[in-house]
């Protein structure tokens, strides 16, 4: 192996308060270095510094990468169609005129979609300016997480293209440390609950049967009957600000003795605390997952997790891994049975789970080792 180290900038969110960002960021990082032929070092660039105006996307930011081996940008939600995100139609806001003054390898590693049905997309054409012009370009390289993102970008931008990689979610690799949590509760069934209360107004819809209210109507019920079965202890894990919102109505309306006796709340971390968070899941013995990053690292990690899906990124996820019967449609009319049934069947047959988890995670562990022979190549090009 050369000693010489492979400097690369990694944009990612290095800033955030939401987890799964440093789900995302650990996981690549971990992966990349394994299968590096050097070492790396890190040059971690905030993205949501950029996302927020605090800094801009201009030469100085091409003068970053030109003075490292590469860039790489981080899987994060890119597409989402924000208004304001008027150069590319992403959140990789670098003008199209700066592009050509890139004289480094740029890798878009595993980015990912966030826009519903019917939600209008705003600078769509610019959107299909900027995966033109990665994919036309000689030191980039452009791929797209494993959730339905290739088909989407087609259904926006009409480009289907073999150049267009799909590549797992890097969260399934995020490392758990060990630590202390007094959330948990030894000689009983620990449950951890990952509320998702993001985008409320498009992910639940009244009119479509996807009722918010009959969720958490559904979620107290299944975590009740779970209580008669079984000594449990409910820890709610919220993941972001938004998911407060669903805990508070999930609280005001569960039995008073489980809420007093029974059920406890983590709460936020930064980024640089993703291994202690993701610790705490390592110690459950189930996890029901509304988060997409709730999901897949107990999919890495070998936490049995039932995973209650509320948007197509989610269950293309699943069911690409064959393990469709961890998962649950949180607008199914029979929820409320359905998610009883796969949860006390996760908790009773929790060694059979994890080994199912295990083996999707072996396969995507071969999909990223392949990926990054490619990416390898690029940067020793």
């Amino acid at each position: 192996m050369s000693s010489k180290a492979l400097k690369l900038v990694h944009l990612a969110n290095f800033n955030s308060t939401n987890i799964g960002n440093g789900a995302l960021a650990n996981g690549l990082e971990n992966t990349l270095e394994a299968d590096s032929p050097r070492p790396v070092e890190w040059h971690r660039e905030a993205w949501d510094d950029y996302t927020f105006r605090k800094i801009d996307f201009d030469q100085a930011f091409v003068d970053k990468i030109n003075a490292h081996d590469g860039l790489i940008v981080g899987g994060a939600v890119t597409f989402n169609g924000r208004d304001y995100n008027d150069r590319t139609g992403t959140r990789f806001e670098l003008p199209f005129e700066l592009w050509d003054e890139i004289k480094k390898p740029v890798v878009f590693y595993g980015l990912s979609y966030r826009n519903w049905p019917g939600q209008f997309y705003h600078h769509a054409d610019k959107l299909k300016q900027m995966v033109e012009k990665a994919l036309s370009s000689e030191n980039m390289l452009f791929s797209v997480r494993n959730d339905g993102t290739k088909a989407w970008l087609k259904s926006i931008t009409g480009i289907d293209s073999d150049d267009i990689i799909e590549v797992p979610d890097s969260a399934v690799f995020v490392e758990a440390a060990a630590g202390s949590y007094p959330e948990i509760v030894d000689g009983v069934r620990n449950v951890i609950v990952a509320f998702n209360d993001e985008d409320a107004g498009q992910r639940f819809d009244e009119k479509a049967g996807h009722s918010r209210e009959a969720v958490i109507k559904t979620l107290i019920s299944v975590l009740e009957r779970l209580a008669e079965r079984y000594p449990i202890n409910i820890i709610l894990c919220p993941h972001y600000f938004d998911d407060f919102r669903m805990m508070s109505a999930f609280i005001e309306r569960i039995k008073p003795r489980l809420a007093h006796q029974n059920m406890v709340a983590s709460g936020l971390c930064r980024v640089k605390d993703t291994a202690y968070f993701y610790g705490r899941y390592t110690r459950a013995d189930l996890a029901i997952s509304m988060r997409v990053h709730s999901m897949s690292p107990c999919i890495g990690l070998g936490v049995p997790m039932v995973a209650l899906t509320t948007q197509d990124r989610m269950s293309d996820f699943i069911a690409r891994l064959g393990l469709q019967s961890q998962a649950v449609d949180a607008f199914d009319p029979q929820l409320a049975d359905k998610l009883y049934k796969r949860a006390v069947h996760t908790l009773d047959h929790g060694v059979e789970v994890r080994a199912s988890f295990a083996q999707a995670r072996a396969g995507l562990r071969e999909q990223t080792r392949q990926f990054h022979q490619r990416l390898n190549a690029l940067f020793a090009g």
